[in-house]
C-alpha cells in the first residue's frame, strides 16, 4: 500500500483528496520556514492562538461558565496563597496550603502584576508556549523538523491550552517541570536532571514520578548516590525554613497527595470518584495500595522490556493516572505530551492525541468537583454517565499508548542511529 509523508504523518489512503493536498501544502509551508526561525514561529502562534482565547474568554465565554460551573475555584487560593507570601506570612502556618512550597512561589508573578484572573491566563498561558519551545529545542538533535512538530501540536493541545485559558489551572508549570528533567536526561545530562526532578517534586509531587526511570537506566550506584544526593541538597534547602519555623504544619501539606482532606479520598474526574458518587466508595487505603501496585509494576514493566526514558516515563504515567484516586483534568496534559513523540509520524495518534479529550472533557458535566460542590448536570443517572465517558477516554489513552509503544518514536530512531554511527 502506497504511503507518503505528510508534515511528519504517515498517511495511508485519505478519505479525501482535499485534506491529502491540504496537508501537503501544509507540510511545505512549514518546511520552508528554516531552523533558525522556527523557535520564534512557535512563540508567535502560541501568542495568537492563546491571545485570542483568553480575549475570548474574557469578552464573551466567561459569563456563560460562572453561571454554570460557578467562579474559577482555584485563582482565590492562588491570590490568597500569594498576598500571604507577600506579606511576612508563612506557607501551611498563616494559610492552609495541601500544595509543596514551590508552586506559591511560581505564582508570585501574576499576583505582582494585578492578580485579575486574566493575568493568570495569560501567566499560565506563557508557560505554555516556553514548554512547545523547549519541546522543539530540546528535540531537534533527533529531527528539527519532527521536533518542530511536536512544539506546534503541543500549543494546540486542549489539556494545555483549555485549562490555561478558560480553566485558568497552573498545568502548564507542572508540565514544563516534568519536561525537562525528561529532555536533560535523554540528552545525558543527568545530574542536571536530577536537581530539575528536586524542583520539580517540591513544585508538584508528581514530578517525581519520572525519577524511578532515571534511577533504573543509570548505570552505576555511584552516580546514582549522586543523583540523591543532589536532590536531597535541593530538598533540603526548599524544607529547611519551613521545618524550623512551621515544623508541624509543614510536615502534614503531603496527606492530601495520600487522600487526607477534601471531601474524601476521590476526587477530579477519576473512575473512583463517579463510583462513589454512585454509591461504591473504596476505603481510601485499598485505593491507595492499588496505585502503588500499579506505580511499581509499570516500573518493572519499563526495566523489563528495557523501555528508553521517554517509553517508560509513558507507561509510569499511564499506571498511575488510571488509578490514582484524585486524577485531575490536567493530568492527563503529561502522557499526551509524550504521546507526541510518535504523533508527528503516525496520523491516528496525533488524532487521538486531541480527540481523547472529549470523553474527559464530557465527564466534567456530571462531576461535582467544582465550586458549586454539585454536577452541572445534576441528575439521579448522572455518575452513569461520568463514569461511561471516563472509561471511553482511559480506553481510548491506554490503547494509544499501546499502538505507540508498537511503533519506534523518531527520537529513539535517530537516537540509534548516532549512536550507531
Amino acid at each position: 500500500m502506497p504511503c507518503r509523508a505528510i508534515g511528519g504523518l504517515l498517511i495511508k489512503r485519505p478519505p479525501f483528496v482535499g485534506l491529502k493536498k491540504w496537508l501537503k501544502g501544509s507540510e511545505a509551508r512549514l518546511r520552508s520556514i528554516p531552523p533558525k526561525r522556527r523557535a520564534l514561529t512557535i512563540l508567535l502562534i502560541g501568542i495568537v492562538f492563546l491571545g485570542s482565547l483568553i480575549i475570548l474568554d474574557r469578552m464573551a465565554i466567561r459569563p456563560y461558565l460562572d453561571d454554570a460551573l460557578g467562579p474559577t475555584p482555584d485563582v482565590p487560593y492562588y491570590r490568597d496563597r500569594t498576598e500571604t507570601v507577600l506579606h511576612g506570612g508563612w506557607l501551611y502556618r498563616d494559610i492552609y496550603c495541601e500544595s509543596p512550597p514551590l508552586i506559591v512561589y511560581f505564582m508570585l508573578p501574576p499576583e505582582l502584576l494585578g492578580g485579575q484572573d486574566w493575568m493568570y491566563e495569560m501567566y499560565f498561558s506563557a508557560f505554555t508556549i516556553l514548554t512547545a519551545i523547549v519541546l522543539y529545542l530540546g528535540l531537534r538533535k533527533w529531527d528539527d523538523f519532527n521536533a518542530f512538530i511536536v512544539g506546534i501540536l503541543f500549543i494546540f493541545l486542549p489539556y494545555g491550552t483549555i485549562e490555561s485559558t478558560f480553566g485558568v489551572q497552573d498545568e502548564s508549570i507542572v508540565v514544563l517541570l516534568f519536561i525537562v528533567p525528561l529532555l536533560l536526561a535523554i540528552h545525558d545530562r543527568f545530574r542536571v536532571s536530577a536537581l530539575a526532578i528536586a524542583v520539580g517534586f517540591w513544585t508538584k509531587i508528581f514530578n517525581l514520578l519520572f525519577y524511578p526511570i532515571l534511577l533504573m537506566k543509570t548505570k552505576s550506584w555511584r552516580e546514582r548516590s549522586i543523583h540523591l544526593g543532589i536532590i536531597a541538597v535541593v530538598s533540603a534547602i526548599v524544607v529547611a525554613p519551613f521545618l524550623i519555623v512551621v515544623p508541624t504544619e509543614f510536615i502534614s501539606f503531603p496527606s492530601y497527595y495520600f487522600l487526607g482532606g477534601g471531601s474524601g479520598p476521590t476526587g477530579g474526574i477519576s473512575i473512583w470518584d463517579f463510583l462513589s458518587m454512585g454509591g461504591l466508595r473504596i476505603p481510601g487505603i485499598v485505593l491507595l495500595l492499588m496505585t502503588a501496585i500499579s506505580f511499581l509494576l509499570a516500573i518493572w514493566y519499563a526495566h523489563k522490556k528495557r523501555l528508553g526514558f521517554w517509553e517508560g516515563t509513558l507507561v509510569v504515567l499511564i499506571a498511575v493516572l488510571i488509578f490514582y484516586p484524585r486524577t485531575a483534568m490536567g493530568y492527563f496534559i503529561l502522557p499526551i505530551t509524550l504521546l507526541l513523540a510518535w504523533a508527528v509520524e503516525d496520523l491516528r495518534i496525533a488524532v487521538r492525541s486531541f480527540i481523547i479529550y472529549l470523553p474527559f472533557f464530557g465527564s466534567l458535566a456530571f462531576s461535582k468537583n467544582n465550586i458549586l460542590g454539585t454536577p452541572p448536570i445534576d441528575v439521579p443517572w448522572g455518575w452513569i454517565c461520568g463514569l461511561t465517558l471516563t472509561l471511553i477516554g482511559t480506553y481510548l489513552l491506554v490503547d494509544t499508548v499501546r499502538i505507540s509503544l508498537k511503533k519506534t518514536s523518531f527520537i529513539a530512531r535517530n537516537e540509534r542511529k548516532q549512536r550507531g554511527s
